[in-house]
């Protein structure tokens, strides 16, 4: 088979549209980009009131900023809750028992009350037919430096296993604030760039 110049001439005119056909195809595949581009680029810089982007980005940057100093500030008020909640009474021993034969229905009893540190107070009412007395007792550590009767030192044990709510622990308030100083120095270099 020869080649003509005919057919040569239909080679290259076949050629010719192959390339203008696929230089259509890259043109609109631009276009249709170039139009979600346009589309993302006039909602960021034209708001719903006609703000601009940096007004939108100053805004987040002062949100930022207020929600970093709220943070702190709840972190600080967990701080000292934790603190007062050691100080408080969280642990309570109750025994009830017969101090006299003679009484019956347990009215006597010794109590517990225990802060988060085992330091507090044990009390007890011995209660008879004839008489009524009342005693403290401090207790620090778990111990008291007097000594304890039976009823007494089981209340205080029955107070002991008593489990103390959780508190804040150092390392995650350490993360926290280690999150808060990268947050701060994102947005101060944020407001750089402006």
């Amino acid at each position: 088979m020869e080649f003509t110049n005919q057919h040569i001439l239909l080679g290259i005119g076949a050629l010719i549209v192959l390339i203008l056909l696929f230089i259509l195809f890259q043109v609109l595949k631009m276009r249709a980009k170039i139009n979600r581009l346009n589309k993302k680029y006039s909602y960021f810089m034209a708001g719903e009131k006609g703000q601009t982007l940096e007004f939108k980005l100053s805004t987040e940057v002062r949100e930022l900023r207020e929600m970093m100093q709220t943070s702190k500030a709840m972190l600080h008020q967990q701080e000292l809750l934790a603190t007062m909640q050691l100080n408080s009474v969280q642990k309570i021993g109750v025994l009830k028992y017969d101090a006299f034969e003679e009484t019956g229905d347990k009215l006597s009893f010794s109590i517990t009350f225990l802060d988060g540190r085992n330091n507090g107070v044990v009390i007890t009412s011995l209660s008879g037919r004839e008489t009524s007395r009342i005693y403290g007792k401090r207790i620090l550590n778990g111990r008291a430096k007097e000594p304890l009767s039976v009823e007494e030192a089981q209340s205080v044990e029955l107070a002991m296993q008593k489990l103390m709510p959780s508190i804040a622990k150092k390392p995650e308030a350490k993360n926290v604030n280690r999150n808060i100083k990268r947050n701060e120095y994102k947005a101060k270099k944020i407001e750089e760039n402006k």
